[in-house]
């Protein structure tokens, strides 16, 4: 008997196509196109994105224990293609699949846990700085001894890595990072160091390590789809809807979905400070299987004014989404990207339900979208229609013309199935922000966060004397503001001491106000950023104040 076909990328997209609409048959054309040999590489990432989205939205059991059958047969068979297939190995490099090796380019701090925490090998792959480059960059890393040999040496990049850390890439590595953890350079220092090294490193897969294929978070029985997928959604109503406190997360547990999140999009080649930085992660389910995680930073690395608070979602366990939101009282940016695998199917209700989540949880009273986001100067987001993606869930231009463009485009979409936008009216719609105004909070001032920051940079150099503005307006805050001296206290002056210097008078506000400002730096350190955009919600006067610096910078 002659041995089947293995499925083309083409016969997997249609089957993606009758799961998708819940066509009639969709499990029969599943179940014979598990039943063939894998084929080529743009087939197999086809397959897996297939069996993901079948156990993020099973229309029955038997369809949810069918792909997380397939799953395995997948995997077990992948393992033994890649192990004789080394084209095919190559072929699905960044893929993140089972077994499959994957390049990035990270931070030092995430760099350094990947080395410590992942069960593969993970090396140096390479580096896009030139060997003089590298050379004056690692110097002062280096004993004088170690000086004095690099100067007789004439490596390239790899050779001076080897030179300095052994020929193993694994120890190259783990010999930079232990170079710059001894060196005397504060964080961030030691970051932008990591940084100018333009280095590459490469994630070695195998059949015990991490992969897309197999990486889930969920403490929930799969939510079985049996009606129609949620395509549209009542934002308003959803919105209203009181959201549940957080799930109980035992240590290992709080641990272990950090874990994945970072897993997940270093696999991905991605990586947010959110996550990299997390100290503390809550965990929502929001229902229909889906669980929203938020990761709040280590007070280190926060932003000096807003809150910047990551998410990943999962969808029953699958990982579906990443982003965040930048949360400031009065105006909330916020961002999102669905993974491939999972798109086409509820992501408008998704998106609804994490604005639902940061709406409730930080009292957000408007949302924007910044352009990059919708299109603007960014090439991906422009052909993957995003601007129409916000606009149909309720954003809205905040120009009164861009408005009626928007409009009027909508209308004709929606009368005409096959009408594209002319690119350079789409162009100019995703050069302006679109917003929701989920009510109107006529008490909270509108703070341009950005030119806020801006005009505090400007005006530490204005001086002359950059160190000295510097000493003097910590000084200045600590005295006013009377806060104790403390290490968090301190850490706090430093990002509010240059925006709260703007102000002026600030000295002879009521104690009142100035008791509000100190209750809210003093609440930066704590373990989430909840307390801190509570306590600067009430700080009414400072940030009148700041929204009228921000509109003069």
């Amino acid at each position: 008997m002659a041995r089947s076909k293995p499925p083309t990328r083409d016969e997997l997209l249609r089957a993606r196509r009758a799961v998708v609409s819940r066509a009639d048959g969709a499990d029969a054309a599943v179940r014979g196109l598990l039943e063939r040999p894998l084929g080529r590489a743009g087939a197999i990432r086809e397959l897996n994105d297939l069996l993901l989205f079948l156990q993020a939205y099973p229309v029955s059991a038997a369809q949810h224990r069918m792909a997380t059958h397939g799953l395995r047969r997948f995997q077990q068979d992948l393992h033994e293609r890649l192990s004789e297939d080394a084209r095919l190995h190559a072929a699905l490099q960044d893929s993140g699949l089972s077994g499959c090796d994957v390049v990035g380019a990270y931070s030092c701090t995430l760099g350094r846990w990947l080395l410590e925490h992942w069960t593969a090998p993970v090396l140096v792959h390479g580096s896009d700085a030139s060997s003089e480059q590298l050379a004056l960059l690692l110097r002062p890393l280096l004993t004088p001894p170690e000086q004095e040999a690099l100067d007789q040496r004439d490596d390239d990049a790899a050779g001076l890595l080897a030179s300095l850390f052994g020929s193993d890439p694994q120890a190259q590595l783990r010999g930079l990072m232990d170079a710059l953890a001894g060196a005397r350079i504060g964080m961030a220092q030691r970051e932008a160091l990591f940084n100018s090294l333009s280095l590459f490193v490469r994630i070695v897969g195998g059949p015990r390590a991490p992969s897309l294929t197999t990486l889930r978070f969920t403490s929930e029985e799969p939510f079985i789809h049996a009606g129609p997928l949620q395509r549209s959604v009542d934002v308003p109503a959803l919105l209203a809807q009181p959201v549940e406190p957080p799930l109980p997360l035992n240590a290992g547990a709080h641990r272990r979905l950090i874990t994945t999140a970072r897993q997940v999009l270093a696999l991905m080649q991605r990586e947010t400070d959110p996550v990299t930085y997390a100290q503390r992660a809550e965990l929502h389910a929001m229902g229909r299987g889906l669980a929203i995680a938020l990761f709040h930073m280590d007070p280190a690395h926060r932003l000096s004014i807003e809150s910047y608070v990551g998410f990943m979602a999962f969808k029953n366990g699958v990982p579906m989404a990443y982003g965040g939101a930048w949360v400031f009282p009065g105006r909330t940016k916020v961002g999102i990207n669905v993974f491939p695998a999972l798109r086409g199917g509820e992501s408008s209700w998704f998106f609804a339900q994490l604005l639902r989540l940061y709406h409730q949880r930080f009292r957000v009273p408007l949302f924007e979208a910044e352009n990059y986001q919708l299109g603007h100067g960014n090439a991906d987001g422009l052909r993957s229609g995003a601007y129409w993606f916000y606009y149909r869930l309720g954003f809205r231009p905040w120009n009164e013309r861009l408005a009626r463009i928007a409009a009027r485009e909508a209308k004709r979409m929606a009368a005409e199935p096959r009408y594209e936008v002319p690119l350079p009216v789409l162009k100019e719609l995703v050069a302006d922000g679109l917003v929701m105004r989920i009510h109107e909070d006529q008490d909270q001032p509108m703070v341009d966060t950005a030119a806020l920051v801006r005009a505090a940079g400007a005006w530490a150099g204005s001086g002359g004397d950059r160190l000295h503005t510097l000493k003097a307006a910590r000084m200045k805050a600590a005295r006013v503001l009377d806060v104790p001296d403390t290490a968090a206290n301190r850490a706090a002056l430093d990002a509010w001491s240059l925006p709260l210097a703007l102000v002026e008078g600030l000295e002879r506000w009521p104690a009142a106000d100035r008791r509000g400002i100190a209750r809210a730096l003093a609440m930066r350190s704590a373990d989430t950023e909840h307390g801190y955009q509570e306590a600067l919600r009430g700080c009414t006067r400072l940030l009148q104040a700041w929204a009228g610096t921000g509109a003069e910078g």
